[in-house]
């Protein structure tokens, strides 16, 4: 018997249309990152993406760099795109025209795939489609976002989320993470990994891997600056709070009300953070076993690391080292 013959999909069987939204404050890198993955990573023999600039404020848009960028289209073009790209945005808190956000519901509500890099979540935020829905941004966006959109179930720690045709990348690098798994899903692995080795980025890493935050710092000049350094300066010990409250000459009560309110974590939580932050600096930069890590940075066994490696950070210290090295 001969075999089945299948058709392929729509996605691998044409081009699709995809839509760049520029605007006047533009961000360079977001769009730069737009641009080149969709439609510099073009070949001539195989479908990829249809490519159009669309302006939301006329013809000629002024980049944040004061670069003046000439579009080939405007908003109109966003109604019959496969996927729409928003690359970040600009004055998070206003709430942008009525007629830009009904056109982007009017677009998804068609079947339209909305895409946002970096800050570009707040344009999606203020449409009202994110609502109920999750979503992630930059997490130095984060409170901004939640005050705004308290509907919108943020997911600060993902690198990127996928839901429902609404899709949100992280900070500025998450982008691309994004950028090729849409790949991955328009036109398969393959082409996917190609990118990936043209960029000289991983070809995958899952969007439950957390981002990169750095460990907060105190909101302003406070006098526990000198505990901080202690912990820092001691986390292969055995520290818990009862020690830094000691050592800052407090009771733990006190400790934890003045902590909480000058890193905006309790204690407990800040010295999680800064060990796995330790520890991602070593699996980065060492060749030191996982149990010698997990001994550097306090943790009671190299299990007890990836126990809260992945429960913090999403993927395992091995594989996080894995990514560093590509």
């Amino acid at each position: 018997m001969p075999p089945v013959q299948t058709k392929p999909p729509r996605s691998q069987a044409m081009s699709l249309p995809l839509t760049i939204l520029v605007y006047d404050g533009l961000s360079m890198l977001e769009f730069g990152a737009a641009v080149d993955i969709f439609r510099g990573h073009a070949s001539p023999d195989a479908p990829w993406y249809q490519v159009t600039i669309a302006s939301v404020d006329g013809p000629t848009v002024t980049t944040q760099a004061g670069v003046l960028l000439t579009s080939q289209a405007g908003r109109e073009a966003l109604l019959g795109s496969h996927t729409i790209v928003i690359p970040g945005w600009r004055q998070l808190a206003d709430t942008p025209d009525a007629q830009l956000l009904q056109l982007l519901r009017q677009a998804h509500a068609q079947g339209s795939r909305l895409v946002s890099f970096c800050s570009g979540a707040f344009l999606l935020g203020h449409s009202g489609l994110l609502d109920g829905r999750a979503a992630t941004t930059h997490w130095k966006y984060a409170r901004l976002f939640g005050e705004l959109f308290p509907k919108v179930n943020l997911q600060l720690g993902d690198l990127y989320v996928i839901n429902d045709g609404l899709c949100s990348s992280a900070g500025s690098a998450a982008c691309l993470d994004l950028s090729l798994q849409l790949i991955r899903q328009d036109f398969g692995a393959e082409r996917a990994n190609q990118s990936a080795r043209r960029l000289v980025v991983p070809g995958v890493r899952d969007g439950g891997q957390q981002q990169y935050i750095e460990l907060p710092m105190p909101r302003e000049r406070c006098q526990l600056g000198p505990v901080q350094q202690y912990a820092l300066q001691h986390l292969a010990n055995e520290l818990s709070v009862d020690d830094l409250a000691a050592h800052a000459h407090m009771s733990r009560r006190s400790f934890d009300r003045h902590f909480k309110a000058s890193f905006g974590l309790s204690p407990k939580q800040w010295l999680l953070q800064a060990r796995l932050a330790h520890a991602k600096h070593l699996l980065s930069t060492s060749k030191l076993s996982i149990e010698q890590i997990a001994a550097s940075c306090g943790f009671r066994s190299g299990q007890a690391l990836r126990d809260q490696f992945v429960v913090s950070v999403g993927v395992s210290p091995l594989r996080f080292r894995q990514q560093q090295l590509h």
